[in-house]
């Protein structure tokens, strides 16, 4: 069955349930058959779309992040961190995951040492990217409390090493899949699974706990953390509209305003990034729960596992959707960000009509590299 980020490698280490295979078509009731063909199309359909807008929107967030210079550059490093973790994990897992459900190819179970690194990938990568916009978020709510002292404590370098160290506390967190996993052969199912060796009870009592850890560290306290951000975030935003109308009228400078403006779609943008994580990830955290306690509890009727299918795979999607929809949040929320995409736009469509008329095209605005959108934020 194909899952989550969270419950991947979970599913893949329970033994096989032959109960939970779907009945034959001539059993089954007609709804309980139209859930599974909705379930189904579902997983054939979505995914390429995931993946096609996903890739795309991350690329382009990394050009656009390495043309903007401003103030805010290490917001800028954070935008680009969850890009390239983001690409990793749609390339790692979810096209491997389209591909196994479309065309029965499962490149984890090609080779051991395959099925570790691909495991780890996925697994670490998801968690990587969520701690990420963790620190990006709690980074701007202490900006707009503290904004001085902040300025002149997290540099750019400073960015760096916070950066640097979760990537290597949860690469090392999830190093036991490098250990644990391998191809194995299970003959209840007839094939090979990338999955724990069903003698390894060590692991496997490891690994029962684990779970619980990666819920705890992929959602619960992410969750929490972002909350908190948000919540000083909103608050400064409720504030600074409140406050527009009077600093208006006490004829502040065009410059002075514009920065202002550019603070606020930072913020704003931060806070829309975030709450959008929480919408898309959760869901699956709290499906992750009740499948555990429904396998704990014994054999599901044929419409219950259908339902359990279809609830798995919207929630699953759910969380494959959030590294894709990054840039098109960007878009939504920052003019700047706006702006940028259209003049990489528009200088792209220029060159190639400069190639084929080998004349200089004005009519977009990006005839030159200095000429564009004004930069106000």
């Amino acid at each position: 069955m194909t899952t989550s980020l969270v419950s991947g490698a979970w599913n893949n280490s329970m033994p096989a349930d032959t109960s939970e295979s779907p009945p034959d078509e001539d059993e089954k009731p007609w709804w309980t058959y139209s859930i599974y063909t909705v379930t189904d199309n579902l997983w054939t359909y979505y995914p390429p779309i995931i993946i096609l807008f996903g890739v795309f929107g991350n690329v382009m967030t990394i050009v656009i992040m390495r043309r903007i210079k401003s103030d805010e550059s290490t917001i800028n490093i954070y935008f680009t961190a969850i890009a390239v973790t983001d690409t990793m994990v749609l390339i790692v897992y979810t096209l491997d995951m389209w591909l196994y459900h479309v065309f029965d190819l499962n490149f984890g179970i090609t080779h051991s040492a395959v099925c570790k690194v691909h495991t780890w990938l996925y697994t670490g990568g998801g968690t990587i990217s969520c701690w990420y916009l963790v620190c990006m978020t709690v980074h701007r709510a202490m900006s707009v409390v503290w904004p001085h002292r902040v300025n002149v404590l997290c540099t750019r370098r400073t960015v760096f090493l916070v950066l640097s160290a979760i990537t290597v506390f949860f690469a090392l967190l999830y190093s036991h899949y490098l250990i644990g996993f391998e191809k194995v052969y299970v003959e209840s199912y007839g094939y090979d699974r990338c999955t724990i060796r069903h003698d390894n009870d060590g692991y496997m009592y490891f690994f029962d706990i684990f779970v619980y850890i990666e819920v705890f560290v992929y959602s619960v306290l992410p969750f929490l953390f972002i909350v908190a951000s948000n919540a000083v975030l909103v608050w400064k935003l409720t504030m600074s509209v409140k406050m527009a109308g009077k600093q208006l009228t006490q004829g502040d400078s065009d410059q002075v305003q514009a920065s202002r403006r550019a603070a606020n779609s930072i913020t704003l943008t931060v806070a829309v990034v975030s709450v959008t994580y929480i919408v898309l990830t959760l869901p699956v955290s709290v499906d992750f729960v009740r499948s555990f306690f429904a396998v704990s509890h014994g054999t599901l009727t044929g419409y219950e596992m259908a339902y359990a299918s279809f609830v798995d795979a919207v929630t699953s999607l759910m969380d494959h959707t959030n590294p894709a929809v990054n840039f098109y949040l960007y878009c939504l929320t920052g003019r700047r960000f706006r702006e940028e995409f259209l003049k990489v736009v528009c200088c792209g469509r220029n060159r190639l009509l400069r190639g084929a008329q080998q004349s200089k095209v004005t009519d977009w605005g990006c005839s030159g590299e200095d000429e564009g959108p004004e930069n106000t934020g």
